[in-house]
């Protein structure tokens, strides 16, 4: 498959996140190992169909942020702060006229 990735347990991924209601469309980008990836797919394939308020959104992506035609998912808030948190307020990234990313509180 053309712009795949497979994940292992000792493989690696990154992901863009976008948090619409803090950043925006200013997305994250973050480097997961296979284990969290997985974790993560599975916990955001369990939302669908459901009426869960979509609190963030990810996709697979590279470096630059080029997002990937597969990988993409949405979590709600709890899920969110279980997943993704710790590691995305650890990360600082810039967005338009290089203002600072807001922290998830």
């Amino acid at each position: 498959m053309k712009n795949s990735i497979k994940t292992t347990d000792n493989d690696f991924q990154l992901i863009s996140v976008v948090i619409p209601s803090l950043n925006g469309n200013y997305g994250k980008l973050l480097f997961l190992t296979g284990e969290e990836y997985d974790k993560l797919k599975k916990t955001s394939k369990s939302n669908s169909g459901k009426c869960e308020s979509i609190y963030a959104l990810y996709a697979e992506s590279n470096m630059y942020h080029d997002i990937l035609t597969s990988g993409t998912g949405g979590l709600n808030r709890a899920q969110f702060d279980e997943l993704l948190k710790n590691g995305y307020n650890s990360k600082i990234q810039m967005g338009r006229n290089g203002v600072e990313l807001k922290q998830v509180v």
